[in-house]
């Protein structure tokens, strides 16, 4: 037998055990099968029989056995965690699973309303297990490389070769001979090495800790990257849509999911361009706004000394310094000591008359918009790019607005995840 479909499988184990000049070969998965019962249920009997009648008899007690000799039949059960022995030209199947469950934790940084809460594992053998269990096709492919020249770092490569782009992971492969580093430790580090360019700003993976989405991107072609020690998995080749998607998606109903997404959209130009706008406007062209609207703003700047790109650039660097705050401080007192941080400097900034109350509203609405996102990594390219457009918005009013963002394209539209193009709008899984 060869099972040419999953033998290129780094978990793929085939065991041979000699007695009285007689062979007996075990296939199986070591990610969905549990070794110890292996060893003790079928090894350990194996020597202790002193005939091999006797051994057949008791493999036929054994839970889920059966004779098969289709070797498709065959990898399929492989794959759903059975046992195959061949013993004088017959194959038995013996069901001997261990899909994990108690050491399985609840994901954290991506919540969903519906669907699975459970979240991967530092163990990449436990989060390569939750992978096989929810897809169980034979063209499932996993790969092993050690990275770091001291650490010695497992890391996993995950495809289904039915629906690989071969270019695609010929690339990664190039990247990963490339890699000469020590100490290898996390995710958000390998794609660093892997991406290999010191200014690029956006993330051209994608970053996830949840199983369901791995296998969602396995079913469209992606590669999925586990490095041991992390409960996080790199995503590639990713889009820069790919970042406004969540899980729920999924679930949704149709029309439910796409007006979600389409929230998201707005929210994104929200947090990007509305605090660059403002300025803009309030400085160069403020007859664009009705007149109502306009004398509401300039009454509530009338005792602000600050021009308006002072006075954003002083509230949103506030913001910052909360968002980090709330990021550091310990889970216990960090909601409480953030909300009432910002509550109190935005009350006593406006008492003081050194911030309007539309700014306070327009930067409060930057923030919530900020974390309508719901991948964190565009979170922090979207913190940093929105300073520059605010000032150019601050020299030269809505044609720097114009610039910036025509200069955000253009930067977009050159950037490649693994060699695929990043801003990909209409080629999006």
């Amino acid at each position: 037998m060869k099972f040419r479909s999953i033998q290129n499988n780094s978990d793929f184990q085939k065991r041979s055990l000699k007695k009285y000049d007689r062979i007996i070969t075990f296939y199986y998965l070591l990610s969905v099968c549990d070794e110890n019962k292996i060893t003790e249920l079928l090894i350990t009997p194996f020597y202790e029989d002193d005939s091999f009648s006797l051994y057949k008899n008791y493999l036929e007690t054994l839970k889920g056995w059966e004779i098969v000799s289709d070797e498709a039949i065959m990898v399929e059960k492989i794959l759903n965690g059975n046992v195959i022995i061949n013993l004088d030209e017959l194959n038995y199947s013996v069901t001997l699973s261990n899909f994990s469950s108690s050491t399985v934790s609840e994901s954290t940084e991506e919540n969903v309303l519906q669907g699975p809460k459970d979240g991967l594992n530092a163990k990449i053998d436990i989060s390569l297990n939750m992978i096989r269990n929810r897809y169980r096709k034979s063209t499932l492919q996993v790969e092993n490389h050690i990275i770091g020249n001291q650490s010695k770092t497992n890391i996993l490569i995950l495809y289904d070769m039915d629906l690989i782009d071969i270019s695609v992971y010929k690339n990664l492969k190039e990247k990963i001979k490339r890699i000469n580093v020590d100490v290898l430790q996390s995710c958000g580090q390998l794609q660093k090495l892997l991406i290999n360019k010191k200014w690029t700003l956006f993330p051209l993976f994608l970053t996830t800790e949840r199983p369901d989405r791995v296998v969602k991107s396995i079913s469209t072609g992606k590669i999925i990257i586990f490095v041991e020690g992390t409960p996080w998995a790199l995503i590639g080749p990713a889009s820069f849509l790919d970042f406004f998607k969540s899980m729920d998606d999924v679930v949704e109903l149709s029309i439910v999911a796409k007006f979600l997404i389409f929230i998201r959209y707005v929210a994104f130009l929200i947090t990007l361009l509305l605090p660059a706008i403002y300025v803009a406007v309030i400085s160069y062209s403020p007859e664009v706004l009705p007149v109502q609207f306009a004398l509401l703003i300039a009454g509530s700047r009338m005792s602000v000394p600050l021009p308006s790109y002072i006075e954003i650039l002083f509230l949103m660097l506030m913001s910052e310094f909360l968002i980090e705050a709330c990021l550091r401080l310990p889970k216990s007192i960090s909601s409480s000591a953030t909300t009432v941080g910002g509550l109190i400097l935005g009350q006593t900034a406006s008492q003081a008359g050194l911030v309007g109350d539309i700014m306070i509203i327009v930067v409060s609405l930057v923030a919530i918009s900020l974390f309508s996102i719901p991948i964190n990594a565009m979170h922090q390219a979207i913190r940093i790019v929105r300073y520059p457009i605010i000032i150019f918005a601050s020299l030269f009013g809505m044609v720097g607005v114009i610039v910036s963002v025509l200069g955000i394209l253009c930067y977009l539209s050159n950037l490649r995840s693994l060699g695929k193009p990043y801003f990909s709008l209409f080629n999006n899984s």
